[in-house]
């Protein structure tokens, strides 16, 4: 097999998002969850408010002209992933193994199809996926743009404020890849990042949202869903009314679907708001008194981020491939042809045992920096084990999405290897 194509960064910018708009034309206006929607309520009333971060609610009420062109928001989502992910690749590979590597994963669903969700994911993990971009070239000593602090660091540290999570990673990514690299230029790069991720995440969320930019029951509820879980075993009996006092009891926030997924609790939302000051103290004690059954939890809840399969294949949600609710103003411009189209993202979604197992191609990744040629796989593997140790500290849900920075880079990662391979043979010039 003969492949012959333009290997340069921006042939493949304009190939790879030629099939972004494609897919984004077939699902028109894309895809759209309960998530998507509160975006999109949020953007038509002008309100504002921190639980996406400021950021992500000015992004999505500006560039969708305060909700009049919503689908611009899939669009633009869908090309600054497709952006990163070519960036990355030109980032890790060759010219060639980059050109061709990238365009394969742009045409899969986790790509494609992830970048047409209405999510806050996708842009903020372009931005990760930007980060990783930069810090890759660096360590490898090569040149994927003539200023790269303008095209890769600087909007990155941007988009990564999409999320609550975002300047903590970074911060934890900075304290790993420093001690990795301690040259005055990458800490001269890593302080400017954390610098621009800190005055857009605090500045937009006092001066324009006007509020902290931490929604403080989001972030408490992992501690929540434990306790929840917890109080559903005989052995937590007791514990809510020892440390929780005066909000509902045991059997108000027992919840065994809190161990794994979403807490079905009957605590109504004034006791919600009552225990929000209490939960903190609470998660703390229960961590220092039964910090088996707190690791356990966790260990459960995100199987998909663990390497090896402890506890079976993760079958967490993935790939969103529909619009949720009907009759909302919002609906496919070409739903018999989205209906047959979205076979694939489903395929993909129906092997999410594989392509949504973040632990793996984390796993994988380091595989091929230990035994492969791609050094410059270093800093997204300290990137993606960062997002993974937030995650599996304080996420309340498991969710590929989440993830998608380590699913993406390890996918390409694997394409970019099996390309090289062929190369190597004379299969591919």
């Amino acid at each position: 097999m003969v492949i012959r194509m333009n290997d340069s960064l921006n042939s493949s910018l304009v190939r790879n998002s030629a099939i972004q708009v494609f897919w984004w034309i077939i699902f028109f206006p894309g895809f759209y969850s309960t998530d998507s929607f509160s975006a999109v309520s949020a953007a038509q009333s002008g309100g504002s408010e921190n639980v996406g971060t400021a950021s992500w609610s000015l992004y999505v009420r500006y560039f969708s002209f305060f909700g009049n062109a919503i689908p611009l928001l899939t669009l633009i989502s869908g090309l600054a992933l497709t952006y990163s992910v070519t960036c990355f690749a030109y980032s890790v590979f060759s010219k060639k193994i980059a050109a061709i590597s990238s365009l394969i994963l742009v045409a899969t669903p986790v790509v494609y199809a992830m970048g047409i969700t209405l999510w806050h994911d996708i842009p903020f993990t372009s931005g990760l996926i930007l980060i990783s971009a930069f810090f890759a070239s660096q360590y490898r000593e090569v040149s994927v743009f003539k200023n790269s602090f303008w095209n890769l660091l600087f909007p990155g540290s941007i988009l990564l404020t999409f999320k609550p999570n975002g300047l903590p990673t970074l911060v934890l990514f900075a304290l790993f890849y420093f001690l990795l690299n301690r040259k005055k230029e990458v800490f001269k790069n890593l302080v400017s990042a954390i610098a621009i991720a800190s005055i857009v995440t605090l500045g937009l969320s006092y001066l324009i949202v006007k509020e902290p930019p931490i929604n403080s029951q989001f972030a408490q509820q992992f501690m929540q869903f434990d306790i929840s879980c917890f109080a559903s075993t005989e052995k937590g009996k007791g514990f809510v009314e020892r440390n929780i006092p005066g909000v509902s009891d045991s059997e108000g926030w027992s919840s065994p679907d809190a161990c794994s997924f979403i807490s079905r609790s009957k605590l109504s939302a004034e006791e919600k708001d009552r225990a929000n000051s209490l939960i903190p103290f609470a998660w703390k004690t229960l961590v220092f008194e039964e910090p088996k059954f707190v690791l356990e939890t966790h260990l459960k809840r995100h199987a998909y981020l663990l390497p090896i399969p402890i506890y079976g294949i993760p079958l967490g949600p993935f790939i969103h491939s529909n619009i949720e609710f009907k009759d909302r103003g919002i609906s496919w411009a070409f739903p018999e042809v989205a209906e047959k189209a979205r076979v694939l993202p489903r395929a993909w979604n129906a092997a999410r045992g594989i392509f949504g197992w973040a632990g793996l191609w984390l796993l994988l990744m380091i595989v091929f920096l230990r035994f492969g040629s791609y050094k410059g796989l270093a800093p997204p593997i300290l990137l993606g084990l960062s997002q993974v140790i937030i995650l599996f500290t304080v996420a309340p849900i498991p969710d590929g999405r989440y993830a998608l920075l380590v699913l993406i880079t390890g996918q390409l990662t694997l394409i970019g290897s099996v390309v090289g391979a062929l190369e190597k043979n004379k299969e591919i010039s």
